[in-house]
């Protein structure tokens, strides 16, 4: 039995999109027809108001309780789900975060079956809930060839998609899309279809499995790249213990040398799922082990130069320089109070082998302080002998005047700037340069008027019905969550009278009917 009874975003008259709160949803499942029992093996939510604001994320991936055939679609293992919660564990806390919100998904259709049929088989009835397919709505108001989910977000936000094929990076990327259609369109669009409703159940917080796909280095180190691919769940469930004990334990090792690896990033992000790790207790982790590492280091009253230069690699790659800016400024006032002939330096290192590492150690003696990102303020940017002249750090450097030299370039040039005591010559130009903003590039495939539902049939096969018209939509604070998070008797525990079939039956078999079968990859 369907839930979901499909609207529309439409120019035609309506409520505010901006109003309501939307549900991106996104399932990675082990075939394609539950009918021939195939189970969702991930699942992941954004929960967004109509404004762009992400409220909430949630993801996991789940033990479907059968093998899971053809990795190479998902990259999903029998192995990955091992220690994942099944969906009747998860069911409660992914209702939670339906509730009170229009549920979006890119071939809606396709989320119903799956979610229908995992809430069916454990005896679960839920009212009609309001639902928008984002491929739809795309084909309705876009004119372009190919509708799939990378293609549209890259062509409306202008970014192609990170994290793909986790159904975290999906339900991200139809939110970002999504948030550029209510908000920047070139006309107005108005919600026409069921309002919001709350449905039943509290959360549970059962630990998740996270999924880390895309994992990068990036400007940020390989940590905080981890930790962005990691859900942003507001409560979040508990790590498991054995987990988190085995993550904090990896963590230390391979910050023994004060800098992580590509092969101890990839192990890292491994135990992330095991841990049930999210961003918020990632970071707290994080925080945790530099705090420790601060203690030991303060432990003897006085933090040495070595030490401080430790704690400010660690703190780059834990994404936690704020635990030890007041180190950094009791350092600072002490060279200044020196006389250093490096104050006011601000030098970039590019790369973090020994040699770079080396000349950084050198200006910082003297009074340089690190920068972290390229800025206008950065006046010698260091880099290691194998570095990439396309790195966007360089390339911004050179346009900017910023100097750009080798570690074999950059060591004379400190040494003598240290042994003349003066600061140096005069910062580089830092004219940004003008851009002219013409609009956005997807406005140019808005359709003259959106599509009728004769004309979308002899262009996609499918079925789309005008919208019923809406019901009264006001502040998202009228259609709640669902009760106040916290433990209680789970809306699994007692039976449940299947009720509001009839009405599901009614409108969603009309939505539906003669819809085409949509193969998951397709369309993404």
């Amino acid at each position: 039995m369907s839930i979901f009874v499909a609207g529309q975003l439409t120019r035609q008259p309506g409520a505010d999109p901006r109003t309501v709160t939307f549900v991106l949803v996104d399932v990675e499942t082990t075939g394609l027809d539950p009918a021939q029992g195939a189970r969702i093996c991930e699942v992941a939510v954004v929960r967004m108001r109509g404004d762009g604001v992400v409220l909430d994320e949630y993801a996991t991936l789940v033990d479907p309780q059968t093998p899971v055939p053809n990795p190479e679609s998902h990259r999903i293992t029998d192995a990955d789900v091992t220690h994942a919660p099944t969906f009747a564990e998860i069911a409660d806390d992914l209702l939670a975060r339906l509730s009170g919100a229009i549920v979006v998904g890119h071939s809606l259709d396709y989320v119903d079956r799956f979610l229908s049929a995992e809430y069916d088989r454990l005896g679960v009835a839920l009212p009609p809930v309001p639902g928008l397919c984002s491929l739809t709505t795309t084909r309705l108001h876009l004119d372009r060839p190919d509708h799939k989910l990378a293609e549209v977000a890259n062509l409306i936000t202008g970014e192609w998609p990170s994290a793909l094929p986790s159904a975290l990076g999906i339900a991200r990327a139809m939110a970002a899309t999504l948030a550029s259609l209510v908000g920047a369109a070139p006309e107005p669009l108005h919600w026409r279809g069921l309002a919001p409703v709350a449905l039943p159940g509290q959360p549970r917080h059962t630990p998740v499995t996270p999924r880390v796909v895309g994992l990068r280095k990036g400007t940020e180190g390989w940590l905080a790249t981890l930790s962005a691919r990691l859900p942003y769940t507001v409560d979040p469930p508990a790590p498991r213990p054995d987990g988190l004990s085995d993550y904090r334990a990896l963590l230390a090792r391979a910050l023994t040398d004060g800098r992580i690896v590509g092969d101890e990033a990839t192990n890292l992000a491994a135990l992330v799922g095991r841990a049930g790790l999210t961003q918020a207790t990632a970071r707290q982790v994080h925080e945790e082990f530099l705090v420790v590492r601060r203690a030991h280091a303060e432990s003897d009253g006085v933090v040495t130069a070595a030490e401080l230069r430790e704690l400010q690699r660690a703190a780059k790659e834990l994404a936690a320089t704020h635990l030890i800016m007041d180190l950094e400024e009791a350092a600072a006032a002490n060279r200044a109070r020196r006389g250093a002939p490096l104050r006011g330096w601000r030098i970039l290192p590019v790369g973090d082998s020994a040699e770079v590492t080396g000349v950084v150690d050198l200006a910082v003696d003297h009074g340089a302080t690190v920068a972290v990102k390229l800025t206008r303020t950065v006046r010698l940017v260091v880099t290691d002998p194998a570095a990439d002249d396309t790195d966007p750090r360089i390339v911004r450097a050179r346009e900017l005047g910023v100097p750009v030299l080798s570690v074999a370039e950059a060591h004379p040039l400190l040494a003598d700037a240290i042994a003349a005591a003066t600061g140096g010559g005069q910062e580089a130009g830092t004219d940004e340069p003008t851009e002219v903003y013409d609009g956005p590039r997807w406005h140019e495939f808005w359709r003259v008027r959106e599509l009728s539902p004769a004309e979308y049939h002899d262009q996609y096969g499918g079925t789309v019905i005008d919208p019923i018209p809406p019901a009264p939509v006001a502040d998202t604070e009228e259609f709640p969550a669902g009760p106040a998070v916290g433990r209680s008797a789970p809306v699994l525990g007692g039976s449940h009278a299947k009720s509001g079939c009839a009405v599901v039956a009614l409108l969603g078999g009309a939505l539906l009917a003669g819809t085409i079968e949509l193969v998951r990859h397709l369309v993404l």
